[in-house]
């Protein structure tokens, strides 16, 4: 879910200490003269009032604002709760729990942590004046569990989520398969979108939440069905099983199952049923080294076949009316299947090019869709109609300018081109900004959320398969200097996953030292060697040259980058860097897991679960486990740590993998980095939040007589 986080009040102390002073910030010690925002906003007796425009910079423009296909902070900050809103969402004040935003109250749940019951408010309407209703909460989580929704960063919150009860328009009725300790977050925490806007015809109409979620085992009944392969009732589950398993075998180990070497080993293989192949072959795999991924697909293309004809009316009927070898129906049931799968994934290659993904002009929040203009701006404007009526927001546009350049933003800051920058650099914010000119004008701070930065080593790659190797790079980078210099004290090296100052993360792990001694050596033990004398370290007959991938104009990337180069080539390695404008560095690369290392960084909630992350299950197609990090005892623990309730073990589990996590180092794990905002003293009622992206827009106001738009 992206956009809603939960509380954690340790951090509240953090961020106070932070931002309630004002002038002695970071770690650096510098002294920067100015007013704090509180002191800003308390200047000013004057009452909250609408108009003015918002321009802030954007450094990376998003590949589209779409709340399910988009994983970008940038689009996150643009729709989340601007245009987008969901049943419920964080509390504005400690101890920055949830409240109902969408929704009446927050759910009613079973004590098994199975059911939940939520009630819509009745007066909402989206910005076309259509009511909002159950009816597009259903279609949303629809769309989001549709297999061809390009939306798989998501799906796996939403995976035990089983069925849907929709008992009228405003009450609605969730059933999970499994208990999850952050249901309430996902299960109200996704934006709803309008049914009426992103299926104009209606393909999921009559189709369950249910059927949706099983849409590709739709696909496969009706390719086993249309092959004219001689079939009973009783055999259909097994034999589509194997059919798909034929199909598709060696796309999903390492190493080539052959399936005719395997069914071979069979006697009798051709006269047997499919019911009785299906065993033979599970435990064939089951024995082969690299069986595991085709044991699991067959495990789940069993029970989804299963569940995807058990729903349905012809289904019902075959079941009734089978008799001995016979399969009444066969005909019509793979026509129905093959409609369903059809409608499912039109919807789905549909939905990933809605021309709404780029141009979301129908929203439920207190902001309106006005124009994009790629390469340059993104526009907003208050909707003045919006459901909850005055007083959610004041501001007349928010203008998001498409400055890739941190230099270039600063600039236009000064010039009063832009009236807001998020984050300035450690030396623009020190030096370049602390003169009594710019201090008369703008308000400077510093606050935190839950995020850091990585180098990712992809762990599929031939270079970066050995943990040692991957130790060896992360010996090689100079954290702790890189924090002092470069960026003067305002980053605090991290060596886990989770927030910095929350429960789940664990401080009494030691960072790995810059020692490039220790990593000669992990390389040497790893076989590495110059055995031709060229400078380059060999291993058969790979070369240690790889690419590190960075996205444009990232001054901290480009600097951390430039400073690795040099350390590795002293020891044999040659790396070279390849700049990539933000949406195609994730869209074309990192998403499709098509790099050997990168730069980059996550923005999260308080509260963790790795799943998205580190579970195997995320490290193919386009899943967030870019780094293709794949391990047993760490999937057991993210999967464990789901439905434990008990905060106490649910981080005593997290402390295990995060050691798991340093002794592998898929990521060489950097900084949490303070953010360093500065904007005009005009905005009133600023205030910073622990959770991403730290500020609510939607507060802010300019005095009538301060206003610089009209």
């Amino acid at each position: 879910m992206k956009g809603f986080q939960l509380k954690l009040v340790l951090a509240i102390s953090i961020v106070f200490v932070l931002t309630i002073n004002g002038c002695q910030v970071g770690g650096s010690g510098a002294f920067v003269q100015g007013d704090t925002p509180e002191e800003n906003n308390s200047g000013s007796t004057k009452k909250a009032t609408t108009g003015d425009w918002l321009v802030l910079n954007l450094l990376s423009e998003p590949e589209n604002l779409n709340p399910y296909i988009s994983t970008s902070a940038s689009a996150t900050n643009i729709y989340s709760g601007y245009i987008y809103e969901s049943f419920i969402q964080t509390e504005r004040k400690p101890p920055w729990g949830e409240e109902p935003l969408l929704a009446e109250e927050m759910p009613e749940a079973s004590e098994d942590h199975l059911q939940y019951n939520w009630k819509l408010k009745r007066n909402i309407h989206w910005q076309d004046g259509k009511p909002l209703t159950m009816l597009d909460a259903v279609f949303s989580l629809k769309a989001i569990m549709n297999p061809y929704v390009d939306d798989l960063p998501s799906k796996p919150y939403y995976a035990e989520l089983d069925s849907l009860n929709m008992v009228d328009e405003f009450t609605l009725e969730m059933y999970c398969s499994k208990a999850y300790f952050r249901h309430i977050e996902f299960l109200g925490g996704f934006s709803v979108i309008p049914k009426h806007v992103f299926d104009v015809e209606g393909l999921m109409d009559d189709m369950t939440y249910f059927q949706v979620v099983r849409g590709s085992a739709y696909e496969k009944i009706a390719d086993l069905l249309e092959s004219e392969t001689e079939l009973s009732w009783d055999d259909l589950y097994p034999a589509v099983t194997l059919f798909s398993l034929e199909n598709s075998l060696s796309s999903l180990t390492d190493d080539e199952i052959d399936w005719d070497e395997m069914t071979s080993e069979f006697s009798d293989w051709e006269s047997l049923t499919a019911t009785e192949r299906l065993p033979l072959v599970m435990e064939y795999l089951k024995n082969h080294p690299n069986g595991a991924p085709a044991v699991r697909s067959a495990t789940y293309n069993y029970t989804t076949t299963e569940q995807a004809v058990s729903v349905t009316e012809l289904g019902a009927e075959i079941k009734r009316t089978a008799k001995g070898g016979d399969f009444p129906l066969l005909k019509e049931l793979g026509e129905y299947c093959r409609d369903v799968h059809s409608r499912i994934q039109r919807f789905g290659e549909e939905f990933n090019l809605h021309p709404q993904n780029r141009a979301p002009t129908i929203g439920s929040g207190p902001f309106q869709f006005d124009h994009w203009d790629t390469g340059k701006e993104i526009v907003l404007t208050r909707y003045a109609e919006y459901w909850q009526g005055e007083g959610h927001a004041y501001l007349d546009k928010i203008i998001w300018r498409v400055l890739t350049d941190q230099t270039a933003s600063l600039i236009a800051l000064k010039n009063g081109e832009i009236d807001f920058m998020e984050n300035l650099q450690t030396i623009q914010y020190l030096t370049m900004t602390n003169r009594e000119k710019f201090l008369k004008s703008f308000i400077k701070s510093t606050y935190l959320v839950p995020s850091y930065s990585y180098l990712g080593w992809r762990n599929g790659h031939p270079i970066f398969q050995d943990k040692n190797v991957r130790m060896a790079m992360t010996h090689m980078v100079r954290r702790k200097d890189i924090a002092e210099k470069l960026f003067f004290g305002f980053a605090e090296i991290v060596t886990g996953n989770f927030y910095r100052y929350g429960a789940d993360y664990d401080s009494t792990i030691v960072p790995w030292k810059y020692d490039p001694e220790k990593a000669i050596e992990l390389l040497t033990n790893a076989g590495w060697k110059d055995v031709d004398d060229d400078g380059i370290l060999e291993k058969d007959t790979l070369e240690f040259k790889f690419e590190l991938l960075i996205p444009s104009g990232s001054p901290a990337a480009e600097q951390l980058a430039s400073i690795l180069r040099e350390d590795l080539f002293m020891i044999g390695i040659e790396m070279e860097i390849r700049r990539l404008e933000w949406s195609v560095f994730i869209g074309n690369y990192i998403r499709n897991h098509n790099f050997d290392a990168c730069y980059l960084g996550w923005v999260f909630g308080m509260k963790g679960d790795p799943k998205q992350v580190w579970h195997s299950e995320s490290a193919t197609g386009r899943g967030s486990n870019h780094v293709e990090f794949i391990n047993a005892e760490a999937d057991s623990l993210i999967d464990a740590a789901r439905v434990e309730f008990d905060q106490e073990k649910r981080v005593k589990m997290y402390k295990r993998f995060q050691q798991i996590l340093h002794d592998e180092q898929p990521y060489t794990f950097l900084f949490s980095s303070m953010r360093k905002p500065a904007y005009d003293r005009r905005f009133k009622n600023v205030r910073w939040y622990p959770f991403r992206p730290g500020y609510l827009l939607n507060e802010w106001f300019v005095p009538k007589d301060e206003q610089k738009f009209n």
